[in-house]
């Protein structure tokens, strides 16, 4: 109930953000960072589970199928979790190897970069690749290994390193560990769940696509 109360102040919150956003009213980086704000669930919960509150978010019905796996034929666990299958694992794996665009808002949503999906000589999944801006030398890079728990939740065990202008002086900000990827609703991308930027508090999307 709790879950359900925070989802329903996020889409108000979100809602009121965007239209003072549109009238001007609010900068893009104000906007931003009270977003963040708006997305962060009260400590007294206690509860926060990146892959419920991803499917969640009032970002439409999830899609039928994700490469070549459809949710209809996936089992669930008690707390709404998808369970794949040994089989169901590989073929899906097998669909999501080569290259997919990645970005990170502050660079662009329009010049994309890519990672590569790819496995190693050890047979364990690995992530490489990044964006450049075209305007600055604000960048995006990732190297790490992937760990697939079901085609709406993808787990990043490596490095993220961005560089933004207008973040932590300009200067790269390095993030280390373990890292969550979910997909939202009708979104054709899997989004960092760990957004909070750990050097200025500004909120980072972090999104590698189906494509």
């Amino acid at each position: 109930m709790k879950i359900v109360k925070v989802i329903i102040l996020v889409v108000i919150t979100l809602s009121a953000l965007t239209a003072i956003a549109c009238l001007g009213l609010l900068s893009a980086e104000d906007y931003m960072i009270r977003e963040q704000a708006a997305y962060e669930v009260p400590a007294e919960s206690q509860i926060y589970d990146p892959e419920i509150f991803a499917y969640n978010a009032n970002r439409g019905e999830l899609r039928e199928e994700y490469f070549g796996i459809k949710l209809a034929d996936l089992k669930q666990d008690e707390e709404g979790h998808f369970i794949m299958t040994d089989q169901q694992r590989e073929t899906f794996i097998k669909n999501i190897l080569g290259k997919h665009m990645c970005s990170l808002q502050w660079i662009s949503w329009k010049d994309f970069g890519s990672v590569s999906i790819s496995y190693g000589a050890d047979n364990i999944l690995y992530v490489k690749g990044g964006q450049t801006s075209k305007t600055n030398g604000d960048f995006l890079e990732m190297y790490g290994t992937l760990t697939v728990f079901n085609p709406l939740h993808l787990q990043f065990n490596g490095q993220i390193i961005t560089r933004v202008e207008h973040i932590n002086n300009g200067k790269p900000v390095k993030r280390e560990g373990t890292y969550n990827f979910t997909v939202a609703g009708q979104r054709r991308y899997w989004r960092m769940q760990e957004m909070n930027n750990p050097k200025d508090g500004y909120c980072d999307y972090v999104d590698i696509y189906f494509d």
